[in-house]
């Protein structure tokens, strides 16, 4: 009985921790979350202006319950802020089809809309869109799509001070 407890102890800690995955339990975003445009655009290694072309089904992972779909968003670079994009990039989105796992996720991307994305690299040539990352632009306006304290500043900015402000940023960074 003394080694039944511990892993009684470990198994409920374990299930209740939060971050674990389950229909009402929502994944934290990897790492911490930015809480300034410096420390946002550094922890991004791609930052453009960009308009959705198109979206396909991509790849899945995981099996049963467990899989998950994903859509490539080919996204046409208008602008480069930071990193060195090809002129068209692919980024790589959970499939809003079947349950949502996580608020991160976002909104489908449309063909035609622009948006400054904060980008890492992830799997092959895909990219992977940072959380608080994506700021659908409308009208000269700033939209945040998702939570977070840079996406809360942005809100309603005007779309060039927004981009210019970011420009500055990579700038200062930059070994003169």
């Amino acid at each position: 009985m003394r080694g039944v407890l511990p892993i009684l102890l470990g198994a409920v800690l374990t299930v209740g921790s939060p971050g674990t995955v389950g229909p009402a339990a929502a994944a934290p975003p990897p790492g911490a979350v930015a809480q300034d445009l410096p420390e946002f655009v550094q922890a991004a290694s791609l930052v453009v202006v960009g308009r959705v072309v198109e979206v396909w089904a991509g790849r899945s992972a995981g099996s049963g319950e467990g899989r998950l779909y994903f859509n490539d968003v080919h996204i046409s670079v208008e602008r480069r802020l930071k990193g060195d994009p090809p002129a068209t990039i692919v980024v790589e989105q959970v499939a809003p089809a079947g349950r949502v796992i996580s608020s991160e996720v976002g909104p489908p991307y449309k063909p035609g809309e622009r948006d400054v994305l904060f980008m890492r690299e992830g799997e092959g040539h895909r990219h992977v869109v940072l959380p608080q990352g994506r700021y659908r632009l409308e009208r000269g306006t700033v939209h945040p799509i998702g939570p977070g304290p840079v996406a809360e500043r942005a809100r309603g900015v005007d779309e060039a001070r927004f981009v210019g402000e970011i420009e500055a940023v990579v700038a200062q960074g930059k070994p003169r």
